[in-house]
């Protein structure tokens, strides 16, 4: 067995990542997205659509310890990140104004239980929103540009499980989000019939390819980056239409490319 495989078939071997959360699937969302028709009245953002798919570029992920019980240790988590595509059926939709007339940012925290004897993890609760902003002015480094503008979709995140592994010294991760939305800006979304979402994100720590990123990062949400912190690099899918155990499959096989791709790196560099 490849090493790339190898990585994936561990990581399939969680149930909740592939099927079991989504055994009952929500009704899926195909639709529009009209930016111009936001309160910020942005005449130079796309309609975009028809899509079901946010793509996050990368984003930082801070977790502070706030317990343990033998194995478990607890977490509070802290995310955010922005949009960099729409898609429909794993293929991108066209919005060309997307970072140059307006900006979509990601912002979401968490509660999460780490399972120190096998990896594993769970999500216990948070909340995540997504904001348009008619200025592109997020900045990771200054911890600000996040949460101003118009908040377009937000909601709950209610369950979530994920496992993670050592490659190297640097740690690889992947977290299924089962996730109601509360509310959204019914002027920019049609039909408005958004009731539930999807999503999952690869995790990396100690990448040395991520590091001109995450080193200068001393907050995440007004949270500080202290000692015993980790932060995370993040990238994710939110689908608001929920994907299908196949489609996570793939998603998954990236993490996989990902980790291979780096030990392979790792290797050359020393």
């Amino acid at each position: 067995m490849t090493y790339k495989n190898a990585v994936l078939a561990t990581l399939l071997a969680v149930p909740a990542l592939v099927g079991q959360s989504h055994a009952v699937a929500a009704a899926n969302w195909v639709g529009t997205a009209d930016y111009t028709a936001s309160p910020l009245s942005i005449t130079a953002a796309d309609v975009v659509g028809p899509f079901s798919v946010y793509d996050a570029g990368s984003g930082v992920v801070l977790l502070e310890a706030t317990g343990s019980s033998g194995p478990l240790v607890y977490y509070d988590g802290y995310y955010q990140s922005f949009v960099t595509r729409h898609e429909l059926n794993g293929s991108p939709v066209a919005a060309p104004n997307l970072d140059l007339a307006y900006e979509l940012t990601v912002v979401a925290d968490f509660t999460e239980t780490l399972d120190t004897s096998n990896g594993t993890f769970s999500i216990t609760g948070g909340s995540f929103a997504i904001y348009l902003d008619k200025a592109v002015n997020r900045n990771f480094t200054g911890d600000s540009g996040f949460t101003d503008g118009d908040k377009i979709l937000w909601g709950d995140i209610t369950s979530g499980s994920g496992t993670s592994m050592s490659v190297a010294g640097m740690v690889f991760g992947a977290t299924d989000l089962n996730i109601a939305v509360k509310g959204y800006d019914t002027n920019v979304y049609s039909p408005d019939t958004i009731t539930n979402a999807g999503g999952i994100f690869t995790l990396r720590l100690g990448n040395p390819y991520d590091a001109p990123f995450l080193g200068p990062i001393s907050n995440v949400q007004g949270h500080a980056v202290d000692s015993g912190d980790l932060r995370f690099a993040a990238d994710g899918y939110l689908a608001l239409a929920v994907p299908e155990a196949e489609t996570y499959a793939m998603m998954l096989a990236g993490l996989g490319l990902v980790g291979f791709m780096a030990r392979r790196r790792t290797r050359s560099l020393g």
